[in-house]
């Protein structure tokens, strides 16, 4: 029987069976797609000396179950959340608009809740923010702890208030990623990369929003973020910027394949290297070498 039903392909299950029976086999001679496949699955693990170890068969079913389970969770909030849309069009009998008007804060504030409630991955920008709604504070702490994925740019004039500012930082320290910025921006809220809530009038979040599920648009506020974002600076930057040695070991993880090559490049020994490549990893928070590239892009470091 295959691992294929926990999202393992063929060739993936090949490679973690010869590590099972090899242990300790060094990873030069093999794909590094399928060896960075299985780190993310955490079939293998990178070491204190950057030694690839592969992780017991008991250990492994369970994280693949794990993974498995998550998605299967993730799929069927998916679902049901198309359920108050389909309640929409049985009660008035008519199709759920791409673009949608709602009158009022308090009925835009309803559409927000129930939009959040099943999303997995939530872009915001805040040009100001005058008070901290605790029911926010609590429902976004906890969407974090489950796992739900939150970028935020928030403007720096936001920060001149303190009670504000220590939200944002605390929420931020829980995995909320903040940049700050200071060119205008306009309020914007995008879950899942599928519904968009922007003001109907600018500056006025009071007379209600517009309800977007219109792919063509979506794409176009999600570019208008990622550019933002890239000109943002971070809530709580690091105490220094990369070193000339992390500079250059992300150039190397990016342009070479194999260890070996990138220590000769380098001019250290394997060892070293893959040390630094696990002290990147540490200061990334990167889960594995699948993770070091996305997270040097996000903080700006490539």
């Amino acid at each position: 029987m295959s691992l294929a039903a926990l999202g393992i392909s063929p060739h993936e299950e090949q490679v973690y069976r010869y590590f099972l029976r090899n242990p300790g086999t060094d990873t030069a001679d093999i794909d590094r797609t399928v060896v960075e496949r299985l780190l993310e699955l955490r079939l293998l693990e990178i070491g204190p000396d950057g030694a690839v170890t592969v992780v017991g068969p008991q250990a492994a079913m369970e994280r693949l179950i794990e993974r498995r389970l998550d998605e299967v969770s993730g799929e069927l909030r998916k679902v049901t959340s198309v359920l108050p849309s389909l309640m929409a069009e049985h009660t008035t009998g008519a199709p759920i608009e791409l673009v949608e008007r709602i009158e009022g804060i308090e009925q835009t504030q309803q559409r927000i809740w129930q939009a959040s409630a099943n999303a997995r991955d939530v872009l915001s920008m805040h040009p100001s923010r005058s008070r901290v709604d605790p029911r926010v504070r609590e429902r976004v702490l906890a969407e974090l702890k489950a796992g739900v994925r939150h970028r935020s740019i928030v403007h720096r004039t936001t920060l001149d208030d303190p009670e504000v500012a220590a939200y944002f930082r605390e929420i931020h320290r829980a995995g909320d990623r903040h940049r700050v910025i200071d060119e205008p921006i306009q309020l914007l809220l995008i879950f899942d990369r599928e519904t968009a809530f922007v003001p109907i009038e600018p500056g006025n979040p009071a007379a209600g929003a517009l309800v977007i599920r219109q792919p063509g648009i979506i794409v176009t506020l999600i570019g208008l973020f990622e550019q933002a974002w890239s000109r943002a600076t971070d809530l709580e930057p690091d105490a220094a910027d990369p070193s000339a040695v992390e500079k250059q070991v992300l150039d190397l993880l990016d342009r070479l394949g194999k260890d070996e090559v990138a220590a000769r490049a380098m001019g250290v020994s394997v060892r070293t290297f893959r040390g630094h490549v696990a002290d990147l990893m540490g200061r990334l928070g990167a889960a594995n070498r699948f993770q070091i590239g996305a997270r040097a892009k996000e903080r700006g470091w490539i």
